[in-house]
């Protein structure tokens, strides 16, 4: 309810201001909902908490139900309203998007991690140009996603069950045991059956798109991960 009345004032504002018409707005969020973590660590054991289906995971997996979520963009006379996309689109393809929408010129000496996803918000493109996402916990990469699949290095156990990571292929002293996995998202979307055995080509999209990454990383090497518990 608080959620709704701030949204509106905003709307409100733009309209008196004679600009609603002029202004893309979105709404959207970085991550699923809070679960069990949060329920028995952070809420005083309150039944208090957020439900990912049909997808599985919660806020600070790399599961989808983590970090897939519904946005809203609203540009009158540009959007056409009550249309719906399923096209990847991540957060970071704002920046190049709303940079050529408003003729803004990208920065050319570091790799961008967004793609301009212009034609899917203007309806001009079934297809979008983003079918990879990377997802980390912290620096290391644990998941990629690659058009309908979803595919695993280290393990994400059902939320509330057993340990959260297990060692997988890519990590520290890694066993050979079954990594990594894959899972049809839109045939499977609680990720309960591994096709990796019936899928192997699968790999190769996604070992192409994680070596480009590795490969900008010398010239640009990333930031120290956070880490809240090094005081």
């Amino acid at each position: 309810m608080e959620r709704d009345f701030r949204v509106g004032q905003v709307l409100d504002a733009l309209k008196e201001l004679g600009l609603d018409n002029n202004t893309i707005v979105v709404f959207c969020s970085d991550n699923g909902p809070q679960g069990q973590v949060v329920r028995e660590l952070g809420n005083l054991q309150t039944p208090d908490m957020g439900n990912s289906d049909p997808f599985r995971g919660e806020l600070g997996e790399s599961t989808e139900g983590s970090i897939r979520t519904v946005a809203i963009i609203r540009w009158p006379g540009h959007i056409k309203p009550r249309t719906t996309s399923h096209q990847m689109f991540s957060i970071m393809d704002f920046f190049p998007t709303f940079a050529g929408i408003v003729g803004g010129k990208m920065p050319n000496d570091l790799p961008i991690d967004g793609v301009d996803q212009t034609d899917v918000l203007l309806g001009k493109a079934n297809a979008g140009p983003r079918d990879v996402l990377l997802t980390f916990v912290g620096d290391q990469m644990v998941t990629a996603r690659w058009k309908q699949f979803r595919v695993y290095f280290t393990d994400e156990a059902p939320t509330g069950q057993g340990p959260r990571r297990q060692p997988g292929i890519g990590s520290n002293s890694a066993p050979m045991n079954g990594y990594p996995k894959v899972f049809n998202i839109e045939a499977d979307p609680r990720e309960e059956l591994d096709i990796a055995a019936c899928y192997p080509w699968v790999i190769g999209p996604i070992l192409k798109a994680i070596n480009q990454y590795k490969a900008s990383l010398k010239a640009h090497p990333n930031p120290p991960a956070p880490n809240m518990t090094r005081f």
